[in-house]
């Protein structure tokens, strides 16, 4: 296998309604022949990777991108048996053309949430899941007691756009708040959202949440995927080593922190600033949210540095105007 990568550029198209994708199918004679793909090709010598999407769009589909400030969606590096490659995956907003495959390749407008059901290459899996997973993944705050008014609180934020959410409890036993959880659970289902629980993954998976939490001393001591693929596994990281063992055991994401300063952590926490998440963000072929002083506001620049979105807690929760914000932007971001 070759030392050198070849650089790729992939290009995440939805429609209107933003519940498909574009998705083609390689020719047959070609390397991964008859599998489906998301549209794009190689980088050539002295192209940046949007030049080189936009070209490869045009002659591949008959896309005319018009994008002028294009939004990554992630970057990472992947190693075939036969060749070592570097993806840069981008999301496409703005284009025009009547689009077919010009090589004779076969289109398709792929439903997001069938899209595992298509048979693509195994680099691409973690893209799919970020087609999947929303920008913004909502963290419950630490309470003593629940009182009712959490729950219509969770549901507002559900009604403004939230579809992922983790409940977290490190001040009680997890036990102490079955009650909870399980209405929270029953609200999320009636309303379309998820919810997961920081906790065990027997306890996620007897309490009938969407999936598991691994904190990152759970995540270390775990061998394999805790949980089967109907359950979402996401992961606390803080450096390299636990992003790759995350990786290594097939969760379908991370958060990665403490990207700032926030006020529920002491002032001589090391943070890794933007510059940091995205050094190690954009080698993990997986969806990372950047969690640590986050603000509805981040959520563009955090999309900017190669994150999946962003995980917070305090500038959502116990504010009055917390609804109104987050609906706003949800509105203001592309998928």
């Amino acid at each position: 296998m070759s030392d050198e990568r070849i650089s790729v550029v992939l290009g995440l198209v939805y429609n209107d309604a933003k519940d498909k994708v574009l998705v083609a199918r390689r020719p047959n004679d070609s390397h991964l022949g008859g599998l489906w793909e998301f549209p794009g090709g190689k980088v050539r010598e002295g192209e940046t990777a949007f030049q080189a999407l936009k070209r490869e769009l045009l002659e591949e589909i008959n896309m005319d991108v018009r994008d002028i400030s294009p939004s990554p969606l992630m970057a990472f590096d992947y190693d075939y048996p036969d060749k070592s490659l570097r993806f840069s995956v981008w999301r496409i907003a703005d284009w025009a053309g009547e689009l077919r495959g010009r090589e004779g390749q076969e289109t398709d407008w792929a439903n997001v949430s069938s899209l595992s059901e298509k048979d693509f290459p195994e680099a691409n899996k973690g893209i799919i899941t970020a087609c999947k997973l929303p920008g913004i993944y909502l963290i419950t705050p630490d309470l003593d007691s629940y009182p009712p008014v959490f729950i219509d609180k969770l549901a507002e934020y559900i009604s403004a756009g939230v579809s992922l959410m983790q409940f977290r409890s490190k001040k009680s036993e997890l036990n102490d708040h079955k009650r909870t959880i399980r209405e929270a659970i029953k609200r999320c289902d009636s309303l379309g959202a998820e919810l997961i629980i920081n906790s065990a993954p027997e306890f996620a998976a007897e309490l009938g949440a969407s999936g598991v939490h691994l904190n990152s001393e759970r995540l270390l001591q775990l061998t394999a995927r805790p949980l089967g693929y109907s359950f979402l596994v996401g992961a606390s990281c803080h450096n390299m080593r636990e992003l790759e063992h995350a990786v290594k055991i097939d969760a379908d994401f991370c958060v990665l922190s403490q990207v700032n300063k926030s006020q529920s952590h002491d002032d001589d926490v090391n943070t890794l600033g933007w510059d940091g998440f995205s050094a190690m963000v954009n080698k993990i072929p997986i969806p990372v949210y950047a969690l640590g002083g986050m603000k509805l506001t981040d959520l563009s620049l955090a999309r900017k540095q190669g994150a999946q979105g962003i995980a917070l807690i305090g500038d959502v929760w116990n504010r009055p105007d917390s609804t109104a914000r987050i609906a706003k932007t949800l509105t203001h971001t592309s998928h």
